[in-house]
């Protein structure tokens, strides 16, 4: 009976690598393993450093690999739910169909129809799912439930979902409830939660945990990862560090006292077939790291931008200034916003944080709550912060299309086969930008300073505006006389026309100066571009010092950097500003004016706290 093992948890912890190497030490043991990503950005490729598609790929004896493309299961679960169709149904019946699945719906549906196949199919002894960061595996996990719910509920009314007739995908609800009770039942699939002893992820890891308990999900265990070795950080600058760490692996023993695997932080890149299999015998025997492959750098490098070049790539041009800050999930996305957001806000701009990650960060970060509405901050008066709360989206999504129906004078009957459309699982991310949208609309602030999800979503989210406007047409019906979709078609080229133009819209990548945070932020820079959006400027985070050698451990990471430092600048043709690895956690707005001065090399509320 095949079993199967998930990997969650925040980006950055290393769910690729710990699944990566617990599918090559199976696999070794004799067991055909299978090891899926279910992440839009999947850096599998990377580690094995083999390219891997759509298409089930052979890795070594016994194990084999796979991406699962959105785009590619989406032609795939098109084609299987009207390929059958063609030359039975009338022409513009055909037509319809097909309108349907070029919805929002059917890119969701279609990625998720794929990863349920896996959780039905017996030809591997092992399954290991590397899952995409915590708020949208949480996501996937729900849909079997909501999808089957919705089908359920379709066939007791109107006979219809949003991406065609209930007849034309009732086998499928058969195989999420098979899915569901796979991922339920404890004697075949476990859930790793791999976190850092660090708040940030202890938080999240605790939210993921509760939320997966909810879909009656129970067999759990932990691995801390990135634990710095104690005999090479105490006699360093970084002690603080691993005290910091000690507090934390106390409250991960008592909030999740499951069985677990403490993994320290290594000094070289766990890349290579060699490089996974040594660090196999690490997590699950207890080895030694045996990591000693040495960089060759021409120096130190050198090539940082200034601050002042970072203010001016920032500085508004016009009324308002859109700030959006991505990346690979783990390399400070929340932190470089939250320290960009404080330093406008310290310098007497009005400016707003909002965060587009269902994990949401941003008030850990500034230490303080931070609500689903726009509001002023206890750390600067200055700054104002959000977070969109994908429920509480939804809800206030369903209730403008419902009102503007009824506005337009639809009988009962097509009001209650609305309602139930917009009972879709899928409406959840078309609310998600509604929000989104509206906010990069909003003309209160000076700035707008955007902390978004891990690359491959937040990719997603800006391609749901060509989604969005074929929804205006189709699912909610608006009459055009009515001069509603005009306005909605008005709306999203404005939208559009802000994020593509650098005078309103500037984006920054963030990365850690290593292979796969920077290799995914040239992929995101590159969809970016083929989207018509420019990025202004690339960030190195976490960046060790001259005077971080004095231990083996650091200048073999130090060295590590410095290689990439000069391949990032010479893969991004873009300035490149540096942010330093600091002692302790960024918590706090003490921290935060730390980060800031050190990125834009200017003090930090210079003329003291403001007022309004």
């Amino acid at each position: 009976m095949t079993e199967y093992l998930f990997f969650c948890g925040k980006g950055g912890v290393g769910k690729t690598t710990m699944a990566a190497a617990t599918a090559v030490y199976h696999a070794n043991q004799g067991k055909k393993t299978l090891i899926i990503s279910t992440d839009p950005a999947s850096n599998l490729g990377d580690i094995f450093e083999k390219r891997i598609g759509h298409a089930i790929t052979p890795i070594i004896p016994n194990l084999y690999a796979m991406d699962i493309d959105p785009d590619v299961a989406t032609e795939e679960y098109r084609e299987k739910i009207i390929g059958p169709m063609r030359g039975v149904m009338p022409d513009d019946v055909m037509k319809v169909l097909e309108e349907q699945f070029r919805s929002a719906c059917t890119i969701e549906i279609a990625a998720f129809d794929r990863f349920t196949d896996f959780l039905v199919n017996e030809e591997f002894d092992l399954v290991v799912f590397d899952t995409a960061p915590t708020g949208h595996t949480i996501r996937l996990l729900e849909l079997p439930v909501d999808w089957s719910k919705h089908i359920e509920e379709s066939a007791k009314g109107s006979g219809q979902t949003c991406i065609g007739p209930v007849s034309s995908i009732q086998g499928s609800k058969e195989k999420y409830d098979r899915a569901i009770a796979a991922m339920r039942e404890g004697s075949r699939t476990t859930f790793y939660l791999v976190l850092k002893p660090e708040k940030t992820s202890l938080a999240e890891t605790l939210r993921a945990h509760d939320e997966l308990a909810t879909l009656g999900i129970h067999n759990f265990r932990v691995i801390v990862n990135g634990i710095y070795p104690n005999d090479e950080i105490i006699h360093s600058r970084y002690a603080n560090l691993s005290a910091m760490q000690s507090r934390y692996l106390g409250m991960i023993e008592k909030a999740l006292p499951y069985p677990s695997n403490k993994v320290d932080l290594q000094s070289g890149e766990i890349k290579g077939l060699r490089a996974i299999t040594d660090f196999a015998g690490v997590v699950f025997e207890g080895k030694r790291s045996a990591f000693t492959e040495s960089f060759h750098t021409p120096g130190r490098f050198d090539q940082f931008a200034d601050g002042a070049a970072l203010t001016e790539i920032i500085d508004k041009k016009r009324d308002s200034r859109i700030v959006i800050i991505t990346g690979k999930g783990g390399v400070g996305k929340t932190v470089t916003a939250c320290a960009v957001a404080a330093y406008l806000a310290g310098n007497r701009q009005k400016t707003l944080l909002v965060t587009t990650d269902p994990a949401a960060h941003i008030g850990h970060v500034l230490d303080e709550p931070i609500g689903d509405t726009i509001g002023p901050t206890k750390s600067l008066p200055f700054l104002s912060a959000a977070r969109i709360d994908q429920k509480k989206s939804v809800e206030t999504y369903k209730k403008k299309i419902v009102d503007d129906v009824v506005r337009s004078g639809y009988s009962e009957d097509m009001l209650l086969a609305l309602k139930e459309e917009l009972e879709s699982p899928c409406t959840e991310e078309m609310a998600v930008f509604e929000e989104f949208a509206g906010i990069v609309e909003n003309r209160d602030f000076d700035y707008i300073v955007f902390d978004t999800a891990p690359t491959g979503h937040t990719l997603r989210l800006l391609e749901l505006p060509y989604d969005y406007a074929r929804q205006v047409e189709l699912m909610v019906q608006i009459k055009k006389e009515g001069g509603a979709a005009e306005k909605a078609q008005r709306k999203l080229e404005s939208l559009l026309g802000k994020l593509k133009d650098p005078g309103t819209s500037a984006f920054m990548l963030v990365f850690y100066p290593e292979y796969t945070p920077i290799h995914e932020a040239k992929r995101t820079l590159d969809d970016l571009s083929l989207a018509g959006i420019g990025v202004q400027a690339v960030i190195a985070n976490n960046v060790l010092e001259d005077g971080d050698k004095d231990s083996d451990f650091f200048h073999r990471r130090a060295e590590m950097q410095q290689h990439y430092l000069e391949i990032a600048k010479e893969l991004f043709q873009l300035p490149v500003f540096k942010i330093p690895m600091f002692d302790d956690e960024i918590i706090g707005l003490p921290k935060l004016k730390q980060v800031a001065e050190s990125l834009f090399q200017r003090e930090c509320c210079p003329d003291g706290p403001a007022t309004n």
